[in-house]
């Protein structure tokens, strides 16, 4: 179970973290952050970014990423086994860093980051992937008619000049389409209706780059 803590790391009476927001009980750290941001720029293979708007956009994301992780909680949600998250792993090594272990563990160094710190990322990357999945796929269903209007106006021109595949071949791939925008619109406005209820505070100063 994962459980967002406030760590203050002290050196000589001086703060090296600071909280950057709170989501209802749980806190976000700075760290948390800029943790966040290097571990996207790994797995995306960009240079980390960590201007005050960087921040604030990984704020953002976190914070929907939060309300799912108490949602699970609270449900009690299976998170991902350890065979699932090592072929996850494993695939993105084999993705990204060609399969070769000492390039991986180079842009591990390089953003800062631990192979700990990734697999934890990739372990709730595999579990909020299964909740949506889990809570929002079984309410959709997508009229036949919509998927003929798809197949008509939006699929065909991705054959423009092309042999076209016939209806009953293309039908499989435009449901899936059709069937994950409905997904993810259902999931926005969750997102947005239980922020909406949950008090959220943000440390201005960590947004604006006023230091403490």
């Amino acid at each position: 179970m994962i459980q967002i803590l406030l760590l203050l790391l002290l050196t000589g009476g001086e703060v090296l973290d600071r909280l950057a927001l709170s989501v209802g009980d749980e806190i976000i750290t700075e760290q948390q952050l800029l943790l966040y941001l290097r571990t996207a720029a790994l797995l995306n293979g960009e240079a980390s970014k960590e201007s005050p708007a960087d921040k604030r956009r990984a704020a953002q994301k976190l914070i929907e990423l939060t309300l799912i992780r108490i949602e699970m909680q609270t449900n009690r949600y299976p998170l991902p086994g350890e065979v699932q998250i090592k072929a996850t792993l494993e695939a993105i090594k084999k993705q990204r860093f060609g399969g070769d272990d000492a390039v991986y563990r180079k842009a591990l160094i390089q953003n800062n980051v631990t192979e700990a710190e990734l697999v934890d990322s990739v372990q709730w990357q595999l579990a909020i992937l299964s909740f949506i999945e889990f809570r929002f796929r079984p309410g959709v269903q997508i009229p036949e008619e919509e998927i003929r209007d798809y197949f008509q106006f939006d699929y065909q021109k991705e054959f423009a000049g092309k042999a076209k595949p016939l209806y009953n071949q293309a039908r499989p791939e435009i449901l899936e389409v059709l069937t994950q925008q409905r997904i993810d619109n259902l999931l926005d406005r969750w997102l947005n209706q239980t922020e909406a209820a949950t008090k959220v505070r943000w440390v201005e100063a960590v947004f604006s780059g006023v230091a403490q």
